[in-house]
């Protein structure tokens, strides 16, 4: 009895320690932690860096150690502000691995171009884009800029765009697993990820159509920034990639150098008297850009679409699209007085059917109740991604966004022979001649079969009739544009599926034009729900809403990875791009690929 009270005073000590060192570390960063913005100068030049991935937004403000760093909406609408700043003279950007698709690069340029256009210097410096190894997005939104200088030792990976898409049937076949997967309709070839060897006819057709539309745009791109024709591009692409002087002779760059001395040219071009301000400290040291005017609810909508909640805090960064808690946030708009539209950035190949439904309801209401409703599609707005936008008001795409695919699959794995091959076997017992139609052990029975095809039958009707209905489309026109085919913002403009083509700066024109507002009129967009503060966050923990062992995880940024992670990792492949060896019964979900840029 004595070692378990001094062991059960021993824990309650630790934690009561461990809660100590906690609340001391919040209060510390409340009552020390940085203090107001700098001062900015009369004359900058604005430093910005673009390493590795540039997110849509990051996963939460209220994690106390979390890195802070830029997102693609604070990048672009900085460069904006600057763009009107007399004291901006211009824009160095410094980029290193960057890893962003078309569409992003295409935010990016139109934010430079702005830049450009109002008389400031645009310049960027890479120690190698993407050289040996493939850097074509990354080289088409260099072309953007006045200048591209590279280190003497780097290159330009200028190579075009390649795209992979994993095949398992060999696997399941070595394992005795059976596919039984169904379709809605020969284009929308997810399943046959499980199901085939290699891609079907319709979907290399379809995957080509879609390759060569963003070739042709990152084609385009080059082509008009650094003054080739479009044939000379392609000679460029077919003959890369090249070393920096091999890049300079071709005129892909401009110069060769190092940092410090791209940094020094920088700087003197400036004058005297300009300094050097980083882009956070610049939106930190002046007026934040949308922070004046009619408020409109900015919600987003990123990563697959699932059933359920995630509360992290601030706005169901890191749990993915959790179509409830996008539910309820677009619910709370719909009831808040001050808010008089809803902007929905989506960045979501889809998920599941019935969750999109959920989101699909609310967003509808939200138009109903006189709160138009903008949608601005990032990389990817697919399938459910697609399902869950088209009931808004005006949707808004980039050229380089994948979207469409208005399709479904479904299915399961049988693995009664694998069990077998252990020696393990399974009995059953059941009530209802269809109890075991989702029994991962054996086949469907011949009543759950037929049923199972007539639920896909229903999902896709129900999906095209909704289509039809909010993009004013006739039963043709879907037949032609559906079927499971996935399109490029582009051809998606083309096609009707989408109103626009741009960025954050065309969504907004377009909430300034759903409010009867000037198109220069000012406007609040307002993270929604509300960011919890990092004091509320600490609170939070140690009220108990999480438990203990994981307060020093949200703090310190450690998870443990789970199998699917770590059979990621060695594959190269994100939990995303794995979802489909475990696709539930109809599922809106645009194929697993990887596009390489």
């Amino acid at each position: 009895m004595r070692r378990l009270w001094r062991f059960i005073v021993g824990s309650l000590a630790s934690i009561g320690a461990l809660v100590v060192v906690i609340v001391a570390v919040g209060f510390a960063i409340v009552l020390f932690g940085p203090g107001g913005a700098k001062p900015l100068p009369d004359r900058m030049v604005l430093r910005v860096n673009l390493e590795g991935d540039l997110p849509d937004r990051r996963k939460s403000d209220a994690l106390l150690f979390e890195d802070k760093g830029l997102v693609l909406r604070e990048v672009v609408m900085g460069l904006r502000a600057a763009a009107a700043d007399e004291r901006v003279s211009g824009v160095a950007v410094y980029m290193g691995g960057f890893r962003a698709g078309l569409s992003t690069a295409q935010e990016l340029r139109a934010a430079i171009a702005e830049l450009r256009g109002a008389g400031k210097t645009a310049r960027l410096f890479t120690e190698d884009l993407g050289g040996i190894g493939g850097g074509s997005a990354a080289y088409y939104l260099a072309t953007a800029f006045d200048e591209i200088w590279v280190q003497p030792s780097g290159g330009v990976g200028l190579i075009g765009i390649a795209m992979e898409v994993p095949y398992a049937r060999g696997m399941l076949d070595k394992l005795e697993v059976e596919p039984k997967f169904g379709q809605r309709h020969e284009y929308k070839s997810a399943a046959e990820s499980l199901t085939g060897y290699t891609m079907s006819d319709p979907a290399r057709e379809n995957l080509q159509v879609l390759l060569d539309s963003l070739y042709g745009q990152l084609v385009a791109g080059i082509a008009e920034s650094r003054g080739f024709d479009e044939a000379e591009v392609r000679r460029l692409v077919d003959s890369g990639p090249y070393l920096a002087q091999e890049a300079l002779d071709e005129r892909l760059i401009d110069r060769i150098g190092y940092w410090d001395e791209f940094i020094d040219e920088n700087l003197a071009g400036a004058g005297e008297d300009a300094e050097s301000v980083y882009l956070d400290d610049y939106l930190a040291g002046s007026e934040r850009p949308n922070s004046e005017g009619p408020k409109v609810a900015l919600i987003y909508g990123n990563g697959a679409i699932t059933s359920g909640e995630a509360d992290d805090g601030n706005g169901f960064a890191g749990g993915g699209f959790k179509a409830h808690q996008v539910a309820d946030a677009f619910a709370d708009a719909i009831d808040d007085e001050e808010i008089e539209a809803i902007l929905f950035r989506i960045n979501s190949p889809g998920g599941s059917y019935i969750a999109s439904d959920i989101v699909w309801r609310e967003v509808r209401r939200a138009g109903a109740a006189g709160k138009p409703v903008i949608v601005s599609m990032g990389a990817t707005a697919a399938s459910g991604g697609y399902f869950v936008a088209m009931p808004a008001d005006r949707v808004v795409a980039q050229p380089g966004t994948i979207t469409g695919s208005i399709g479904v699959y479904g299915g399961k794995l049988v693995t009664e022979k694998l069990w077998a091959r252990f020696g393990i076997t399974w009995d059953e017992l059941h009530a209802g001649e269809n109890a075991g139609m989702w029994s991962f052990v054996r086949d469907f029975p011949a009543g759950g079969e037929e049923r199972f095809r007539q639920m896909l039958d229903f999902i896709y009707d129900d999906f095209t009739a909704k289509a039809m209905e909010d993009r004013g489309l006739d039963i043709d026109q879907m037949d032609r544009i559906a079927r499971g085919r996935v399109w490029t913002g582009k051809d998606a403009l083309d096609n009707g599926l989408v109103d626009a083509l741009g960025g954050y700066d065309v969504a907004l024109a377009e909430v300034r034009q759903a409010l009867g507002m000037d198109a220069d009129a000012g406007i609040t967009l307002a993270l929604w729900p509300k960011p919890k503060s990092p004091f509320d966050e600490l609170m939070k923990l140690l009220r108990g809403d999480q438990p203990l062992a994981q307060i020093g995880a949200a703090l310190f940024g450690r998870q443990e990875a789970g199998v699917i992670a770590e059979v990621g990792d060695r594959l190269g492949l994100s939990a995303e791009e794995l979802d489909f060896l475990k696709p539930p019964a109809g599922v809106l979900q645009m194929r697993p690929m990887r596009l390489r840029y």
